[in-house]
């Protein structure tokens, strides 16, 4: 009995406490306020097919903004890729390029890429969840067309990505 509790705390204290189920899934406002172009039209962000565009994100731009989190991919949960659970994340962008989001570091932070359920109300909050949101959110700029509409998308993801979310696939 007394060397099965014994090899408990050995490997508890080996092993370190449980990993919980959670990961950072808000950019740092002062890391990270957003930041949005001023030199895109509503026709540029409309009808920019943005997976095909030319990105202006560089490697070192990626480092800067891992370095300044302080950010380690093992923070992610294990997800499936290509026949593995790995570990993943993004540079995202707060702002969403399709939103008329800047290539620059006041507009990204590392984002963890969260499991996947096939039951959406049970997604975690991860870059799955806020790619859907962003593809959402420009369809109804687009279809509006409203200036109005984009800043306030602009704003509210900036602010609250999650909380946007939320407005979106939780309103009756």
């Amino acid at each position: 009995m007394y060397a099965t509790i014994l090899a408990t705390l050995l490997f508890s204290l080996i092993a370190g406490p449980a990993l919980a189920q959670s990961w950072p899934t808000m950019p740092d406002p002062q890391l990270t306020p957003g930041l949005a172009r001023t030199d895109l039209t509503l026709d540029d962000i409309c009808n920019t097919n943005w997976g095909t565009d030319a990105r202006h994100v560089t490697n070192t731009m990626k480092q800067d903004v891992i370095a300044a989190y302080q950010f380690e991919i093992k923070a992610c949960p294990l997800t499936p890729y290509e026949g593995n659970s790995v570990h993943r994340e993004e540079i995202d962008h707060l702002i969403p390029r399709e939103l008329g989001g800047a290539d620059d570091e006041q507009n990204l932070w590392p984002e963890c890429y969260e499991p996947v359920k096939k039951d959406k109300s049970k997604q975690a909050d991860g870059a799955h969840k806020k790619d859907q949101l962003e593809n959402e959110l420009h369809k109804r700029v687009c279809e509006a067309m409203s200036a109005d509409l984009l800043a306030e998308y602009q704003q509210k993801i900036a602010t609250d990505w999650i909380s946007l979310y939320h407005e979106i696939y939780d309103a009756p």
